[in-house]
């Protein structure tokens, strides 16, 4: 189970822009169907991606983003028009661990309500996120799933585990996000 941030170069348009965001789901949507990691969450904010995915190794992570980023790259470039394609991100990408309830349990915080973190002060759940499909929010129980691009959780710690750690039970769309942790290249 991982937090993963990937990052574009400066200089690019906005991830946000609608022409941008259809790329960034279809290749989320890609990757999901591949096998080898499942990304679980996501939000994306004008100038990076975050993700919580799950994958069976290290290797399988490491391929599964390297895929991502390969594809969601070249998409971009032709969106973009580069005449001359070089890499779009800056760096592979930036990964977090997540071994406990309490820390998926802010992850969870942090990435589905990213936009409240950056300020952007939406006051309803980001649209550029998987925040009205996931099923953890008081206001949302019970409420029909919305069409999303991510799939659904296979791991103990991200179906239910989450809801043991910090403060139990569902989240509210109010919660806070904090930084999580240190993130590793």
């Amino acid at each position: 189970m991982a937090h993963v941030t990937i990052k574009p170069k400066k200089g690019f348009r906005s991830l946000r822009m609608d022409e941008e965001m259809a790329v960034v789901k279809a290749a989320i949507a890609r990757v999901n169907r591949g096998g080898l990691v499942r990304i679980v969450e996501f939000s994306v904010m004008s100038n990076h991606v975050h993700l919580i995915v799950e994958a069976e190794n290290s290797g399988d992570l490491s391929k599964g983003m390297a895929s991502l980023n390969t594809g969601l790259g070249m998409r971009l470039n032709r969106l973009w028009g580069r005449v001359r394609p070089g890499s779009v991100f800056a760096e592979r990408f930036h990964l977090e661990v997540i071994t406990s309830p309490t820390q998926m349990r802010n992850v969870l915080k942090y990435v589905l309500r990213n936009d409240v973190h950056h300020g952007l002060g939406l006051g309803v759940l980001d649209p550029c996120s998987s925040a009205m499909s996931f099923g953890g929010f008081a206001e949302r129980r019970g409420a029909s799933k919305v069409d999303c691009v991510s799939v659904e959780a296979r791991s103990w710690l991200l179906r239910t585990g989450w809801m043991k750690g910090g403060g139990r039970g569902l989240l509210t769309i109010h919660d806070i996000p904090r930084v999580t942790g240190v993130l590793q290249a």
